[in-house]
């Protein structure tokens, strides 16, 4: 993405959050997100380069078979550094079983120590990372960003589990990074032909979800990051499919449930969409009809939780009988 408009809306990012800490722009977070939101043109592709996968295969090979003789103890910094670019990777026995496997299963039996940790998530925080091609049509470049994103959920968690490598400057990066990504992604497309998951928006459910755990987080930040994926989710022209209206509905109960002012807003939020679709004429195209039935199905997966704060389950009621 091109430099000067990232900086351009990461900086809108960071003055709405200091309003919305404020008090300010509770009611008109809606209209203000989505002014953002709606500013962001689709440029044209651009060619995505990806990293030659055969450097890496022999060592994913010798590190599985570690994990799986129970002989591997320790994966070193080098290592990280060659795995870490093919998260990107259009093989999914590379990206998928390969990288993200060996990290997640590091993780676990806690082979990566903190300053690992801070290596892996100080690289996946960037903006070549999270950013690239992301402006542009759908394009391979997604794998790397979704799955920068899976495995900052994966850290988060590992912080939140006791490895206490999140310093205070690393949660306000993730922060802003996060939200300006949100804002951003537009790819929806779960698995993809040969080269398997992409599933964006099942991982950005994962993220989500961490950060609403994070104690240190101010409410102003967990509203903003609501806030934005409702806003990016009902301008989204291509199907939702697999699986993540669940997700991310399973995202919206936990948050809902920590505090009235997320209710508030999820119920100021959904009614406003509604009206808008009434107001809206009949859909005509593909993309409309697309941002209609991803709406239906993330109200349907929603209803089937039992664990909604009593004013939104109401709300889900009235909103299904209304789609009868």
């Amino acid at each position: 993405m091109d430099t000067k408009k990232l900086t351009t809306l990461k900086a809108d990012c960071l003055q709405l959050r200091q309003h919305i800490r404020a008090g300010d722009l509770y009611q008109s977070l809606p209209q203000r997100i989505g002014y953002l939101i709606n500013q962001i043109d689709v440029v044209s592709a651009t060619t995505v380069i990806a990293v030659p996968d055969g450097d890496v295969e022999t060592l994913i090979e010798t590190l599985n078979a570690g994990l799986n003789e129970g002989s591997l103890t320790t994966i070193t910094d080098d290592q990280i550094k060659q795995l870490l670019p093919h998260l990107g990777s259009l093989n999914p026995a590379i990206r998928d079983a390969g990288c993200y496997y060996l990290l997640n299963e590091a993780l676990q039996q806690q082979l990566l120590s903190e300053d690992q940790l801070g290596l892996i998530f100080d690289t996946l925080i960037q903006d070549d990372q999270l950013f690239a091609h992301i402006d542009e049509p759908q394009n391979d470049a997604i794998y790397q960003r979704s799955f920068a994103i899976l495995i900052l959920a994966v850290l988060l968690y590992a912080d939140h589990a006791g490895f206490h490598f999140m310093t205070d400057a690393r949660l306000e990066q993730l922060v802003q990074q996060f939200t300006t990504y949100l804002m951003l992604e537009r790819d929806t497309r779960g698995f993809v032909g040969t080269n398997g998951w992409a599933h964006a928006y099942t991982h950005v459910g994962n993220l989500l979800e961490e950060l609403a755990e994070e104690p240190r987080l101010a409410r102003a930040d967990k509203l903003m990051m609501l806030a934005t994926l409702i806003e990016r989710y009902q301008r989204l022209n291509t199907p939702l499919i697999f699986g993540e209206p669940e997700r991310l509905s399973s995202y919206l109960a936990l948050i809902t449930t920590k505090d009235d002012v997320y209710t508030e807003y999820v119920l100021l939020a959904f009614k406003r969409w509604h009206q808008q679709l009434i107001m809206q004429p009949a859909p005509k195209s593909e993309s409309a009809w697309n941002r209609v039935f991803n709406r239906n199905r993330l109200l349907e997966a929603m209803a089937l939780h039992d664990d909604f704060p009593t004013a939104v389950s109401d709300y889900l009621d009235e909103e299904l009988e209304f789609l009868g």
